[in-house]
């Protein structure tokens, strides 16, 4: 596994989204529309979090997308030790940056 991922403030907000529901399994869209961030964004910080071990990903069965009439999604899920990292990490974020979760800067996701 690689090392921890980059702690920018677009990765603590796409953690944070991720810990509301650790076990529950998003689609990148969806995590876009969460934290307000473009999927350019999105997308390159859920890679390096899966390459770190935060988070895994699989595809949806391909009768669900083929039903629905529209394409397949890959899905992302924090890993226990992920979902652990990831509290570690927004806890000392918040300690050292401080109000980092203001409404104004996270669109009020406290």
């Amino acid at each position: 596994m690689a090392r921890d991922p980059r702690l920018t403030l677009q990765t603590l907000l796409v953690l944070r989204a991720m810990l509301e529901d650790p076990e529950r399994e998003r689609f990148g869209l969806e995590l876009s529309r969460e934290t307000g961030q473009p999927t350019g964004t999105i997308y390159p910080i859920i890679i390096r979090l899966e390459r770190c071990g935060w988070v895994e990903s699989f595809w949806e069965p391909a009768e669900h997308h083929l039903r629905e009439g529209r394409r397949r999604r890959r899905y992302y899920r924090l890993t226990d030790d992920g979902a652990q990292r990831a509290r570690e990490a927004i806890a000392a974020a918040e300690r050292t940056r401080g109000g980092i979760w203001s409404p104004s800067v996270t669109g009020d996701l406290s």
